[in-house]
């Protein structure tokens, strides 16, 4: 048995084969700190474990009270990656997600954000093009907002509405090509959009429609239009969405 594995399972463990901690003298002196006795004694950790969290560079203080958890995440974070692939994680992506991983329960939409974001940062042909953005991007973002980027990585969403000319204010929904009871509302999901639009991760282009094709019955009170409300990743958003979504899977 390798000596980064443990009767439990496989952790994350040395991924390079050569010990070498990431490029972080803080991290380094907080791995040495954590591996004295008197530390191994008052937080229960096996060494194996803490190889795990040298690779990673986490906080050493969620040691004792989430090894659990953290072995879990490792297990599913290296699975995502070859292991010739595999290299230590770059600090400035490591530590910002391990500070929020004892915050972020286990189901949330924003764990699987987190995962997705550390495969990449432990994948050699990956890390590279990550920013350090990234975690606190996701740590600013609610779950529902997860949610909705994960969808918009499959494609548009759209809305078609009546809108009030002069006071530019929606007055009904028409149809819309997304599920609006998933996102609380349609005045909920706009609300999200426009925060994602704020952080550069959502782009909302209002486009004109061919009445008379797509709704030929409708009728138009004076002083209202109808517009299609069309949400899309920017660029910034599909390279923010490339590494911290699953590609190629529609939400569950």
């Amino acid at each position: 048995m390798d000596e980064n594995e443990s009767t439990s399972g496989s952790l994350v463990g040395d991924l390079t084969g050569i010990g070498q901690v990431v490029n972080s003298e803080v991290a380094k002196r907080s791995y040495d700190d954590a591996l004295s006795p008197s530390m191994r004694e008052l937080g229960g950790i096996s060494e194996d474990l803490l190889k795990s969290f040298r690779l990673f560079t986490a906080p050493f203080q969620l040691a004792a009270a989430y090894q659990d958890r953290f072995r879990s995440f490792c297990d599913r974070v290296r699975e995502k990656v070859p292991h010739e692939r595999q290299r230590e994680a770059p600090p400035e992506i490591a530590k910002p997600v391990m500070e929020a991983f004892a915050f972020t329960s286990d189901d949330s939409p924003l764990m699987r954000m987190f995962e997705e974001l550390m495969a990449k940062a432990i994948d050699i042909d990956e890390a590279d093009k990550l920013s350090p953005r990234f975690p606190s991007i996701v740590q600013s973002l609610s779950p529902l907002q997860a949610k909705l980027i994960q969808s918009l990585v499959n494609g548009d969403h759209f809305t078609d509405v009546l809108l009030n000319i002069e006071q530019r204010m929606i007055i009904q929904r028409v149809k819309a090509n997304f599920v609006v009871d998933e996102y609380a509302d349609l005045d909920h999901h706009l609300t999200l959009v426009q925060d994602l639009e704020e952080k550069k991760i959502v782009t909302t282009l209002n486009l004109k429609i061919d009445k008379e094709k797509e709704y030929p019955s409708l009728k138009l009170q004076p002083g209202v239009e109808l517009q299609r409300m069309t949400f899309r990743l920017s660029m910034f958003g599909k390279w923010f969405a490339t590494s911290c979504t699953q590609q190629g899977s529609r939400p569950g």
